[in-house]
């Protein structure tokens, strides 16, 4: 029991080294890239949500109307 207790702490460090230096291989966005990114997102946002209003209500008419 203590040898397989051993071993899964051991490869639970190893994932944590692993993971580690994969972080350190990453580009991060700067500032300006991270701000235009989240304009973009809320802008895409805001126009899917414009769409869908415009259908739902479009259709609950339809729907009004064929009930009667």
């Amino acid at each position: 029991m203590l040898p397989q207790l051993v071993a899964k702490i051991k490869q639970f460090v190893d994932y944590l080294k692993e993971s580690r230096e994969e972080l350190r291989k990453v580009t991060w966005p700067d500032r300006d890239e991270v701000t235009s990114f989240t304009i973009v997102v809320v802008i895409t946002v805001i126009m899917i949500s414009l769409f869908l209003w415009f259908v739902d209500s479009a259709l609950m008419k339809l729907i009004k109307i064929v009930m009667g």
